[in-house]
């Protein structure tokens, strides 16, 4: 740690709980430091008094540990702008300006971090290469790219980066050298053919595109929307009309909800043209970036896939794939208003268009705007007669808000406008036997269940849902027991699972089994009200009553709905009675 601010916590650190106590008020709200109760003045009111500098330094390190990337950067460029000299002050909000996506000032810190070349020099010479090769500056890129360090994610991201610069510099041979050193490492093995490809096609040689391309298609990246989408640009700039439309209609027969692919044969059968995936290097340099966020998202080390995403849209801000991986990133980090911004800004000729604007209404709803989310959902309905998605995630919304018998009703419509996505129709059973289930339909949601398990019998979640609505309504028990052993061979480590099993077995007067399961099920999943509930009446069954007592105890502390807690308290002060399971 950078000895100047050491020195400083050490000295905040000298009155031990006044620190942490400032450090804790820092977290939250606006940042200011609260003076502490104790310090109150006569009239019981306590001022407001300016943020430390370790205040904010260590609130920034526990809002990164937190992932908490807003507060991060707030934190950090408050502390730095107290002490812009301070090294390490200036590292901190480098990395969490990056973390935020906050392009300008994190370009803008970079150029300090390298001329003092600090710790983390390299990044910042990936963020300057990625602006030279946005201004056109391809020798300075080169220069900075060449000086990076291959660690961690640049062992990713120098090669191809490397590749497009040596492209715009004219040098095809050395790029496709540059990508060699992908081999080196099994996960990006599949990046190497689809940027080979696309080397070959940027740079107009036909021959040794084709065989790329044909090499990339047959490998892991024959998956890739993109890589199919180019592709078959490529085979309609030869000529081979039919080839690239087998292409596409291929690949939507594999994956029929693509979007991009959908429009795409849309678009050809209207006889429209479609423009080349990469126009130019620096473009090109943009999927490189967009590229290595997407599988490094796949790992979920979303801090990193954040900074890639951006600086890809720096480069091309028409690149709407990247801007829909973070709007998911925010959405993971449960930062709505953000994700909701990403979503709006997806261009309404965009295949991703209608995709976006559901998710824009499902966030609307999750911001706590119901009525405007739902009316933008049956709008989008009435937009799009042929479309089942609006339907689903209108009554997805229902159905968190316990809506019933509305969220039934659009899973019918749903299921009743199912199309192609034949695949999806044993989610929408399911959903809607859920939603009768809740709603007192027994016999309705009983059938849809049975359907949803005759379309799907290896589905862990329908077999318990089946099964413990038969054991808690006392019906087929047997039957409930194949299910639910089934259900916990398939995931055993899944608490709610384990406790249906264990429900089961406590219905049928199985004691002994039944605390065996529901132990297993309280470890699994020690927050769940109702299945520390359910191992109290177990214990007490076996005569482990006190056992059972603290069980109860700690299911009304976790706080269960409602309707449960008198149930629950009537046990805690009267016990049950002995014998059968008597429910």
């Amino acid at each position: 740690m950078n000895t100047r601010l050491l020195s400083r916590l050490k000295r905040s650190a000298a009155g031990g709980v006044l620190l942490l106590s400032l450090v804790g008020c820092s977290t939250v709200g606006a940042g200011n430091d609260v003076v502490p109760g104790t310090f109150l003045d006569e009239g019981g009111t306590s001022q407001a008094v300016e943020g430390t500098l370790s205040g904010h330094y260590l609130a920034g390190r526990q809002a990164l540990r937190a992932r908490d990337t807003e507060a991060a950067w707030e934190y950090f460029s408050k502390a730095y702008q107290n002490d812009p000299e301070d090294e390490l002050l200036l590292g901190s909000a480098f990395q969490a300006a990056l973390a935020d996506g906050q392009i300008e000032e994190a370009i803008s810190l970079a150029r300090l971090v390298e001329a003092r070349n600090l710790v983390g020099v390299s990044t910042a010479r990936l963020v300057l290469a990625i602006e030279n090769i946005r201004t056109g500056a391809f020798e300075e890129a080169a220069g900075r790219v060449a000086k990076i360090q291959p660690d961690r994610f640049n062992i990713l991201l120098k090669p191809v980066l490397q590749a497009w610069i040596l492209v715009a510099q004219g040098n095809l041979l050395e790029a496709n050298k540059a990508l060699d050193e992908l081999d080196k490492y099994n996960g990006f093995k599949l990046l190497k053919p689809y940027h080979l490809a696309l080397l070959a096609h940027a740079s107009g040689q036909d021959d040794v595109a084709r065989e790329a391309y044909d090499a990339a298609l047959k490998g892991p990246s024959g998956r890739a929307v993109r890589l199919v989408q180019s592709y078959g640009i490529f085979l309609l700039e030869q000529g081979q009309r039919d080839a690239a439309l087998k292409l596409f209609t291929d690949y939507r027969t594999r994956y029929p909800m693509s979007p991009t692919i959908q429009k795409i044969i849309t678009t050809l059968e209207a006889g429209g043209s479609l423009e080349p995936l990469i126009g130019n290097p620096a473009e090109g340099a943009a999927e490189a970036l967009y590229s290595s966020a997407s599988i490094i998202s796949q790992q979920q080390i979303n801090d990193v896939a954040v900074t890639l995403a951006n600086f890809a849209l720096r480069l091309r801000p028409d690149l709407t794939p990247a801007r829909i991986l973070l709007a998911e990133v925010a959405e993971d980090r449960l930062q709505y208003a953000r994700a909701r911004e990403y979503y709006s800004a997806i261009p309404k000729n965009s295949p991703y268009a209608l995709n976006a604007r559901i998710r824009v209404a499902w966030l609307t709803y999750r911001l706590g705007e119901e009525d405007q989310a739902i009316q933008n959902l049956e709008q989008l309905i009435a937009e799009n007669p042929g479309n089942i998605e609006p339907l689903i995630v209108l009554a997805d919304l229902s159905r968190d808000r316990k809506d019933w018998d509305r969220a039934a009703r659009n899973y019918g419509f749903a299921i009743d406008n199912i199309g192609s996505a034949k695949s999806r129709l044993w989610s929408l059973y399911y959903a809607r036997g859920i939603a009768y289930e809740r709603k007192g339909t027994w016999d309705k949601a009983e059938a849809d269940l049975k359907k949803a398990m005759e379309l799907r019998p290896d589905n862990p979640q329908i077999l318990n849902y089946l099964g413990y609505s038969w054991v808690d309504r006392g019906e087929n028990l047997e039957e409930a027991k194949s299910l639910l052993i089934k259900a916990v061979a398939l995931r055993p480590q899944d608490g709610y699972i384990v406790d249906s099993l264990g429900w089961l077995y406590y219905r049928l007067a199985d004691f002994e089994n039944a605390v065996i399961q529901l132990e297993k099920a309280v470890a699994l999943q020690p927050e769940d009200p109702t299945i520390n509930d359910h191992l109290g009446d177990a214990y007490w069954k076996v005569g482990r009553k006190s056992e059972a007592r603290y069980q109860w105890q700690r299911a009304l502390w976790l706080e269960p709905e409602e309707d449960l807690v008198p149930g629950i308290q009537k046990k805690l002060d009267e016990g049950m009675p002995d014998g059968g399971s008597d429910k």
